[in-house]
């Protein structure tokens, strides 16, 4: 006996009632409005080829997931439960080269509520870096950080100073970096911090060790009789420096809204052989918007600093803004431009390429990325013939604890570079001196 066909009868789960003194609903699926389909379906093809690499990669750490392969690399790459804890880290591009190193961190360090922190790295062409933060709460209801670092770069950049440098004039030298200093942080209000810190550093440059390259040349050389102020001589100095941080983002892992404004300014006193003084004034703005799509993020981030010297002695050419961490401009090599004044506009589209089992769980996101900007003594050099354009594209790891690495490629009318980083651009090393950013130039 066969069921009716108007879907009442016997079932599984019992006797179905017939429609009397129901209310069918019939489902209307109207069609895609032409506004709509404009914008998406070339969407929909645009993004086809990464679709299939996404559900590429998905099913490949699926099967990597039934072996023991993702759980080493998490217990590799993730931090340790407990107090202590040991995360390896390495990096590959830019002019850093091939390396790696260490962070160890525990969070009751003589003290429920102390944090300790070491790092160290190395890379194959001599780039040593080591670093130390203490942080500890106050009698005054704020943070208190200690940080010390060591940086040695046997092969930082010169090209000359201004936004119309040309490519051709690329020259080496060796810059050696020694700070150590103390900061202080409160919460004022909503979301509000206040922060004040003091700094000696000691920043010196001398002759590379560059290979039996003759388009390698030192910067004795390339502009002899031209030397930048500061040129082999140590930079030393006291740094006294305040904040104001508005911050409504905390995750850095996949946040979707919120972001941080900071201003900042400085005031540089030299040491010994170094008698120049200067202030630093920054801002900072960054800000995350979620699309039409979950997980599907608009970064943005603007950038402005500015060195205003006081007295006659010029400021060091090693303590001028430049593109370095964290204010690269992506598409160029570290130290490509450099000056009193910089302002550089960054924008990353990012969504998720592979997701293990919850957005808060291991996976990865795949991200576009364009950085506008350039570097000014004089505000009439901010122009469309001077400013620069970057894109380019990565994918960045993520974890339970947030950010774990990323793979980035970027491209300018110069050049094109590939960075293995662990760290980014937005949300850079948001705690200071206890994790180790370096803090020459002041940013």
């Amino acid at each position: 006996m066969s069921a009716p066909l108007d879907g009442t009868g016997a079932s599984y789960w019992g006797q179905i009632p017939n429609l009397d003194g129901s209310t069918p609903a019939t489902i209307d699926n109207k069609a895609m409005p032409v506004w709509e389909g404009a914008l998406v379906w070339p969407y929909r093809v645009i993004t086809y080829p990464l679709r299939l690499l996404s559900t590429g990669v998905g099913a490949s750490i699926e099967f990597f997931n039934e072996s023991p392969v993702i759980s080493q690399v998490g217990n590799l790459f993730g931090p340790r439960r407990g107090p202590f804890g040991v995360l390896m880290q390495f990096q590959a591009g830019g002019l850093s080269g091939l390396g790696g190193g260490f962070t160890a961190e525990h969070g009751s360090f003589f003290g429920a509520s102390n944090r300790f922190r070491l790092a160290a790295s190395t890379t194959d062409n001599g780039t040593h870096r080591v670093r130390l933060g203490l942080r500890f709460p106050s009698v005054l209801r704020g943070e208190v950080d200690f940080g010390a670092g060591y940086r040695r770069r046997p092969n930082a950049r010169y090209f000359g100073l201004g936004p119309e440098t040309a490519e051709g004039l690329e020259s080496y030298y060796e810059q050696e970096l020694l700070w150590t200093g103390i900061s202080y942080r409160k919460g004022i209000g909503a979301n509000l911090f206040l922060h004040g810190d003091a700094l000696f550093s000691s920043i010196g440059t001398d002759s590379p060790d560059l290979d039996d390259d003759e388009d390698d040349l030192p910067i004795e050389t390339r502009f002899t009789g031209a030397l930048p102020p500061g040129f082999g001589m140590s930079s030393s100095g006291i740094t006294i420096g305040a904040s104001l941080t508005h911050l409504t983002v905390t995750e850095t892992g996949r946040p979707t809204r919120g972001g941080s404004r900071r201003l900042r300014a400085t005031y540089f006193a030299g040491t010994g052989a170094d008698n120049s003084t200067f202030w630093t004034y920054r801002m900072d703005v960054q800000q995350f918007l979620q699309t039409w799509y979950p997980y599907h993020v608009l970064a943005l981030r603007a950038h402005a600093s500015w060195i205003d010297q006081v007295g006659t002695t010029p400021v060091p050419f090693q303590r001028l803004m430049t593109n370095d961490d964290p204010d690269l401009m992506r598409g160029f090599e570290d130290f490509r431009w450099r000056d009193k004044g910089m302002v550089v506009l960054s924008a990353e589209y990012r969504w998720p390429l592979w997701v293990m089992n919850h957005p808060d769980a291991l996976g990865l996101d795949i991200y576009l990325h364009s950085d506008v900007g350039q570097v000014f003594s004089d505000l009439d050099q901010i122009n469309r013939d001077n400013l620069t354009f970057s894109w380019g594209a990565g994918i960045r790891m993520l974890s339970a604890g947030g950010f774990v690495f990323r793979i980035e490629h970027s491209r300018s009318n110069e050049d094109a570079v590939w960075r293995l980083r662990g760290d980014q651009i937005f949300q850079f090393a948001r705690g200071g001196f206890y994790h180790g950013r370096d803090p020459v130039p002041a940013r």
